[in-house]
């Protein structure tokens, strides 16, 4: 038998950052007394300045680092900061900037982790893994920590641009392709299975999927965005790996990110591949593009910058992101005729 780590408590509810000292007390109470850092991004303390105020009022003794750069050396260095200073408790308040390196330096410090998020961009809200900037200025991908405690406070998630909370749906919904490429890896490459991870992962998007909730206007449509991520990280802390949230749509996006300079958001991207992949996979690819479009998100690669050239190389390179990855990719011949098709179709199908 494994033993696993989950999080200790997780509010969704407006005012969460409130009930910060209540859930210490609760769960970690020789932690209420403890040294606390505190990990942001620059102006963000500004821009949350009431919630900032009720956040540090609960705390006994804390200091606050800006995040500039989500780097791995930036990331040991607070690691390092914190054994030497007898720092027992991390919060990451922010996005991916913060939540990323707070998480990395808390595991590698091994003290606790408390995410308090102001995006629900992607499934790393909870995941074992932060994407740090590595050797080249390439983004690479650690083994991490998930929290120990969650705080999605919603009057701050309302307040969060738009397009990264359709980014986190994008996210969510790539899971039913990646869990295909994972079975097809078990079934012809001996990649390992695991059926509660599969199932974690399936449940995450199919509870977005099948629900009549489709708001992120709403504080149960923002609880249900919130509870699909969360279980899609945790099934990445039961395979111990990313395969149950990650497969050739992600290698579509990460290539994406090796090839070119954009700015488009990680779940706009995999959502895109995800329409892709279905295709590649033999599957009715409707399921993926109807329920984007319930939640109007539009992965029309053309009005999101991606030029037909860009597509077919980023498809063309993505099997060779992570060799050892196995997907619907490695099943299939792989020609550039073959995805200029798929992107011809997808500026006819996509709005």
């Amino acid at each position: 038998m494994s033993n696993y780590s989950l999080p200790l408590f997780m509010q969704v509810k407006a005012n969460a950052v409130t009930d910060l000292n209540k859930n210490l007390n609760l769960y970690m109470p020789k932690l209420v007394f403890a040294k606390t850092l505190i990990l942001t991004t620059e102006g963000l303390l500004q821009t949350l300045d009431r919630k900032v105020k009720i956040l540090l009022n609960q705390l006994r003794g804390y200091e606050i680092v800006t995040v500039k750069e989500s780097s791995f050396d930036f990331a040991v260095e607070v690691a390092k900061k914190v054994a030497m200073n007898n720092i027992r408790l991390v919060i990451g308040l922010g996005g991916g900037t913060a939540l990323d390196t707070a998480k990395y330096a808390a595991f590698v410090a091994n003290v606790a982790y408390i995410a308090i998020p102001t995006a629900l961009s992607n499934d790393g809200v909870c995941s074992p893994v932060s994407v740090l900037l590595a050797q080249n200025g390439r983004r690479h991908s650690f083994t991490s920590k998930i929290p120990d405690g969650l705080l999605i406070d919603t009057d701050i998630i309302f307040e969060a641009p738009r397009l990264l909370l359709k980014a986190g749906v994008g996210d969510t919904i790539s899971n039913y392709t990646a869990l295909y490429d994972w079975q097809l890896g078990c079934d012809e490459n001996n990649d390992r299975p695991n059926d509660f991870a599969y199932m974690l992962s399936e449940t995450a998007f199919n509870s977005l999927l099948y629900s009549e909730e489709k708001s992120l206007t709403s504080i149960p449509g923002i609880k249900m965005l919130a509870q699909s991520l969360v279980l899609s990280g945790l099934s990445m802390q039961l395979a111990g790996n990313s395969r149950p949230c990650s497969g050739s749509e992600h290698l579509f996006s990460h290539a994406m990110d090796e090839l070119f300079d954009h700015n488009i958001p990680h779940g706009i991207l995999v959502g895109m591949g995800s329409v892709v992949s279905c295709k590649l996979q033999g599957r009715d690819h409707h399921v993926v593009l109807d329920f984007l479009k319930a939640y109007d998100i539009s992965v029309n690669p053309a009005k999101l910058g991606i030029t037909e050239d860009m597509f077919i190389k980023a498809w063309m390179f993505a099997k060779e992101v992570r060799k050892e990855r196995y997907t619907i990719l490695n099943k299939i011949n792989l020609t550039e005729e073959l995805f200029r098709q798929l992107y011809v179709a997808m500026l006819d199908e996509c709005e």
